[in-house]
């Protein structure tokens, strides 16, 4: 009877431990469900205190810039590669998100690679800085339908399938690069050429990704700054428009698609459009 009284009266003093701590579990489960409907405000208000100075972005003015181009720093002079390169530059690449009209259905989740080239496409052609929504929905929807027909589907299409749809579709010259390293495609940025680049996607890291992040995804890089940022359309989120990556993670994300296999085994290659001469 004793030994039965005093488990009763420790069942009692947990029930009152569970009702003590309900309140203070409660209270935390609605902080991180307001955090996670409001996240991107609050991810805006730290973004816009912390964000770095961009330089002026800088239209299209042909296939080589002068070497002193306005709205950048002095020139300085790369050991890598030899060739003079300015400190920071920023190309002004018009910018859609993959969804534009906010539908995140298919064909819209995976259309980053028909995003990225629209970009590039409306750069050469001085579009405006940021694309129309109708306009982008029709012109990605033209894209998919091509890409079926050209390869059979139109999702997940790796460097040398996008420089193909590419150049059948607007005519654009397309040019992979294999390893590059930062310096390169400094050289290429100053020469007024936007860069695509295919990326494990959730190496990026990126706050406004819907958690944990695509597993394979593709943007453009539009220049960089002083402080070793890249600039980057990321047609991934609707605040995607001159986002910056530091060089170190940009980098390590750099992978293209391999069929399926771990994304991280993916080769390191970029792709670089021109309109043809």
């Amino acid at each position: 009877m004793e030994i039965k009284s005093m488990a009763h009266k420790a069942r009692k003093l947990e029930v009152l431990k569970e009702k003590k701590w309900f309140p203070i579990a409660l209270v935390a489960m609605v902080i991180l469900g307001l955090f996670y409907v409001e996240r991107g405000r609050i991810l805006d208000v730290l973004r816009t205190q912390t964000a770095p100075a961009l330089p002026d972005a800088i239209d299209y003015q042909g296939d080589q810039f002068a070497e002193s181009k306005p709205g950048t720093t002095k020139p300085a002079q790369s050991p890598a590669t030899h060739t003079t390169i300015v400190a920071e530059i920023n190309l002004a690449v018009p910018f859609t998100v993959q969804a534009p009209t906010t539908d995140w259905n298919q064909p819209y989740q995976d259309a980053c690679e028909e995003a990225s080239v629209l970009m590039v496409k409306e750069y050469y052609a001085k579009g405006p800085r940021l694309i129309d929504p109708d306009v982008a929905t029709k012109e990605i929807l033209a894209m998919v339908a091509f890409e079926d027909q050209l390869f059979g589907y139109n999702i997940d299409t790796t460097v040398a399938e996008t420089a193909l749809f590419a150049e059948e579709m607007y005519g654009l010259q397309a040019e992979i690069l294999e390893n590059p390293t930062v310096e390169q495609l400094k050289v290429r940025l100053d020469k007024g050429q936007p860069i695509i680049f295919p990326a494990a996607g959730q190496v990026l890291k990126n706050p406004y990704f819907t958690p944990p992040g695509p597993t394979y995804h593709m943007a453009v890089i539009r220049g960089y700054t002083k402080n070793n940022l890249f600039i980057v359309n990321d047609p991934g989120t609707k605040r995607g428009n001159a986002y910056v990556y530091s060089f170190d993670t940009l980098m390590s994300a750099i992978h293209d698609w391999n069929a399926g296999a771990d994304i991280l085994e993916g080769k390191k290659v970029v792709l670089i459009l021109h309109p043809k001469k």
